[in-house]
């Protein structure tokens, strides 16, 4: 039902664009628009109200008039947009030679606008009719007597990701972590001289917690393996893709990885494991085929390795190996879990009113994580007196259900209190494949091209965008998409949707004709099917699917499908296309994608992993169009006629490329960048345009500057950038450091994001201060002195998030506060912390004298600390290297410091120097409360002076 809403809420929008004057319709059909607006806004109104209530609840006639209003509200929609791409081909090229001819072009123009005027003056007349009669079916269902309760608002939960990863990760998994810990022989025994791989696999159905117990395991015990892989299988697998994560995991850094076939990469994994003792995690395995080719490519590593496999089907489980089967939190943990969720952890007493009704609510979730998680996120934004109602309206009863049907309607009941703007875009996610991580930027620029993302207010598409980023927080909130974070960086930049909130999505979207899958299984069936949207996955296009009626299709989505040109041309109203590692097929000795420059409709065009050799010049007729996502094709030149997309707002092309001069300079409209230029012309000439893009928020490239002119024309176009909320500026910069002064950047307060790898600055600008980025998370920048002033700045950015400091001048980076100074305001919400060129010591003079403050915590939520030892500075200093004066006294150290990486300098030291100074640090670790994983690294070995009389003698002389 919720479906309708999206459609009737993205048409009227343009409804109201039809009554602009330059369009000159006349007055009878301007006044049967405003009559079609006001009974489709009724219409919107009654649409809400059905889409609250679940379907089993609603009379058989009340769906049949939603279906109605929803593929009018389509049709409608493609009507609007079609007399809107044809009413304006643009102004007419100037031709000063010949008047004639200009006459005859300009007549022809006219001639064409009334053709379409009286098109479109039939079409609202057909429209008017088609309304009128869904409204008198309306009045005939009593649809407008539909009684729902209104859904209540939900603001954006902050604390999600570390309530998520408290209950889900934590929780009830301690015996079980044990237990599996002992079939691995990961224990006391984990040294033994048996040099047998020895694999397990851990067997149960979605939701049990499988992939966090497995995840567990991995983080505690890797560090005392040489290598190891965390890597998602899923359902029909690209097993190349598989493979090469396996590979990347390894922190394989051969180039031409991406064509490497299976054969070339088994071979490769197999080299790497030799003789290694790894840990593997192959998480979410459904068929014996796929565990038999990872298993050829492990079998090599076979000292002392160990394989944990996750499954949900019994039958390959036993092909496997070892069983540990998955069992469902007890009652106790099942009870920890729901109330941590629901009171933020905090044990707060709950009446007898609450406690009966979780009590009858965790009878029914029978003890799986994902079901009480859900059920918790949705008890926590409702009162105490709603409580029952919500164990009411789930149809919990004593019918016997099983649990996967019980945790489905769980979930169903979580969908449908869903705010109706956020339906269509969970939906959305269906096209996607399963275990994919799916980008947020690129989403929400989906979601806007859908028309999905609309409010009254919005005068800009960033303030669409903005949007998009709070329903997708709000997908987070609720528990319905798990967030994606890049590793030490605290960064969310996608999702993942679980696998039961898939099968429901999908299973919504298939009842309600929102969309149609097309697999490798051919497990969809296309016969009959009228869905806007199609996803083919897996297999080649067919050309059946010609006759399958495409010409209403909004959103074509492939994935590792060839021969893709088929079904191009056939689509008529299309909105978005997505090609993903697909063959487009040659022309003339070019793989180009034929058939894109007539689709005019089109919003979003995605190709990435394809090879494409150029763009037809007929994309810059794309008005529409706002995305431009041309990842991965191996085009080696951006198209001229890119320029002409004035309405643009994401551009992203990773390979390097050569940009025409003046193209970037045109796209004023652009809000997100991501660009490598090719050579040092095409960077010369974007550098002086970029400061055009005035409306620029996101923009991620890669400069490399060449003299004090380029740097120059960079800090001026950058200080033009007053919306920029994420810049990161790759590349290298020139050896002398920059002042504060000579950048001149005043950065916006609205900057989340900073990387300048493009400069290096004398010290910390002055312009990194808490006053003026005052928003800023993610800092990453290069100063050749860093002073202890500068880190008490740095320390008082009331946000950050991330740190990375690159100093090679600085051996000693000292954080020193006084007694009197608020700890708790230094580096507060710092996450990782990265010094790698420099020795950190904090300082904090008088602290562990002050009973106030002895409770006091410098970096609190620090989770990963990352250094440089050098060895021979310490000496000469007098610094010994323990956690002590790494992070301060014990009682001002972080409770949740997890890692520590340190890089040991070795140049000028002798060996038993350098085994000092890992004793050292291997014992502040041990000592450290948290005894938090230390990883120490070598640099400049082969510099080691190789006894204590040779060193004295070099200082002799």
């Amino acid at each position: 039902m919720e479906l309708g809403t999206a459609a009737i809420g993205s048409l009227l929008p343009k409804l109201v664009e039809l009554l602009k004057q330059e369009h000159d319709l006349h007055k009878g059909a301007r006044k049967k628009i405003r009559s079609l607006s006001r009974e489709l806004e009724s219409m919107l109104a009654v649409l809400r109200k059905v889409g609250e209530v679940p379907p089993d609840q609603l009379q058989e006639l009340v769906k049949l008039w939603a279906r109605d209003v929803r593929e009018l509200s389509y049709d409608m929609e493609d009507i609007v947009d079609t007399f809107l791409v044809r009413v304006d081909d643009g102004p007419e090229p100037a031709d000063t030679h010949n008047l004639r001819r200009r006459l005859r072009k300009k007549m022809a123009t006219i001639f064409r606008r009334c053709k379409h005027q009286r098109k479109i003056a039939g079409a609202i007349r057909d429209m008017d009719r088609r309304v009128e009669e869904v409204a008198a079916r309306r009045d005939r269902y009593t649809v407008d007597s539909v009684i729902a309760k209104l859904a209540s608002p939900v603001a954006v939960d902050p604390r999600l990701q570390a309530l998520y990863k408290k209950t889900a990760e934590l929780v009830g998994i301690e015996k079980q972590n044990e237990e599996l810990v002992k079939i691995l022989s990961l224990g006391d025994d984990a040294h033994a001289p048996d040099e047998r791989m020895k694999i397990v696999s851990i067997v149960g159905f979605g939701g049990l917690g499988k992939t966090t117990l497995s995840k567990a395991v991995y983080d505690k015990h890797k560090p005392a393996f040489d290598c190891g892989a965390f890597v998602p299988v899923g359902r029909n697998p690209d097993m190349k893709k598989v493979l090469r994560d396996i590979l990347i995991d390894f922190e394989y850094m051969n180039p031409n990885v991406m064509i490497l076939d299976e054969r070339q990469l088994i071979n490769e994994l197999r080299r790497l494991t030799e003789n290694k003792r790894c840990l593997f995690v192959i998480d979410d395995i459904w068929d014996k085929k796929s565990w038999e080719l990872i298993q050829c490519a492990l079998q090599h590593s076979n000292y002392r390795s160990r394989v944990v496999v996750t499954t949900r089907i019994f039958e390959v489980a036993t092909h496997i190996g070892d069983i540990y089967k998955m069992q469902p939190l007890s009652r106790d943990d099942s009870e920890i879990l729901l109330y941590s969720r629901i009171t933020d952890g905090e044990d707060r007493f709950l009446d007898s009113l609450s406690t009966e009704a979780c009590d009858k609510i965790l009878k029914k979730c029978g003890g799986v994580p994902l079901a009480i998680i859900t059920i918790a996120s949705l008890l926590a934004s409702k009162t105490r007196e709603d409580w029952s109602k919500v164990y009411n309206s789930i149809g919990f009863g004593d019918r016997g259900n099983d649990i996967v049907e019980n945790t489905r309607k769980i979930l169903s009941f979580s969908y449908y209190d869903l705010p109706s703007h956020l339906k269509a875009c969970l939906l959305y996610l269906s096209l996607f494949r399963e275990e994919y991580g799916i980008e947020k930027n690129l989403l929400i620029w989906k979601w806007i091209a859908e028309g999905f993302i609309q409010n009254e207010q919005a005068t800009t598409e960033i303030e669409l965008f903005e949007l998009g980023e709070g329903y997708f927080n709000e997908l987070i909130n609720r528990s319905m998409i798990q967030p994606m974070e890049l590793e030490d960086s605290s960064y969310v930049y996608g999702c993942r949707v679980h696998d039961m909130v898939l099968d429901l999505v999908r299973a919504l979207s298939s009842e309600e004709k929102f969309a149609t899958i097309l697999d490798s299984d051919g497990q969809q069936k296309l016969v009959g099917s009228n869905a806007r949207r199609f996803a083919v996955h897996g297999r080649n296009v067919d050309p059946q699917l010609v006759d399958m009626g495409l010409e209403k299709v909004r959103s074509f989505s492939a994935t590792q499908c060839g021969n893709v040109n088929v079904v191009t041309s056939c689509f008529q109203v299309v909105r978005v296309l997505t090609l993903e590692d697909c063959s487009v097929g040659e022309a003339c000795g070019k793989h180009r994608l034929q058939h894109v420059g007539n689709l005019h409709h089109l919003r979003y065009l995605g190709i990435w992993n394809t090879r494409i050799d150029e763009l037809p010049k007929e994309v810059g007729n794309l008005k529409f169009l706002q995305t431009l996502n041309l990842s991965g094709t191996g085009m080696q030149q951006l198209p001229e006629c890119v320029g002409m997309l004035k309405q643009l707002l994401c551009l992203r092309i990773n390979d390097s490329i050569t940009v025409p001069a003046g193209l970037i300079g045109n796209l004023t409209s652009l809000q997100e960048l991501k660009l490598w230029p090719a050579d040092d012309v095409s960077t010369r000439q974007f550098v002086k345009e970029l400061g055009k893009l005035r409306e620029l928020r996101i923009l991620r490239c890669t400069i490399h500057v060449r003299d004090e002119s380029m740097e120059r024309d960079l800090v001026e176009s950058l200080a033009n950038l007053h919306k920029i909320r994420t810049l990161c500026v790759l590349g290298s910069a020139l050896a002398r450091g920059i002042t504060g002064e000579e950048a001149c950047f005043v950065p916006p307060r609205c900057l989340g994001q900073l990387c300048l790898e493009c400069f290096r600055f004398s010290g910390l600008p002055v312009w990194i201060n808490p006053s003026l980025l005052q928003n800023l998370t993610h800092l990453d920048v290069a100063v050749h002195v860093v002073q202890e002033q500068d880190m008490e700045t740095l320390g008082r950015l009331p946000e950050l998030c991330y740190l990375k400091l690159n100093s090679d001048h600085t051996r000693l980076v000292s954080i020193r506060k006084q007694a009197t100074g608020d700890l708790r305001r230094c580096f507060r919400k710092l996450r990782f912390f990265v010094a790698p060129s420099s020795f950190v010591r904090f300082d904090l003079h008088g602290c562990k004298r002050d009973p106030s403050m002895a409770h006091s915590i410098m970096m609190p939520s620090l989770e990963s600390l990352v250094f440089c030892v050098h060895v021979q500075f310490l000496k000469d200093m007098d610094i010994q290297p323990g956690f002590g004066n790494l992070i301060g006294f014990e009682e001002v150290a972080s409770t949740s410091l997890r890692r520590v990486t340190a890089t040991i300098q070795c140049e000028d030291a002798t060996a038993e120097e350098v085994e000092e100074v890992k004793a050292a640090l291997a014992h502040a670790a041990d000592l450290h409360p948290n005894r938090p994983t230390l990883r120490t690294e070598m640099e400049n070995q082969h510099k080691m002076l190789s006894t204590g009389r040779e060193k004295k003698a070099d200082c002799n002389s």
